[in-house]
């Protein structure tokens, strides 16, 4: 989730975790629905409020 949050696109996270884009697709996908929220604005909303990121 933190690297969501960030300013970097999915291929970059994708690299640094060594897995394929469409698995941080698959990622991604499933923290929108768990979190209800619908995008990555939304997510980086969500995880301020929880503090699980910091500006």
């Amino acid at each position: 989730m933190k690297r969501l949050c960030t300013e970097k696109t999915y291929k970059q996270i994708a690299e640094e975790m060594f897995v394929s884009p469409k698995t941080i697709d698959s990622y991604r996908d499933a923290l929108f629905e768990k979190l209800q929220v619908k995008n990555r604005i939304g997510l980086v909303i969500y995880a301020i409020k929880e503090g699980i990121f910091e500006i």
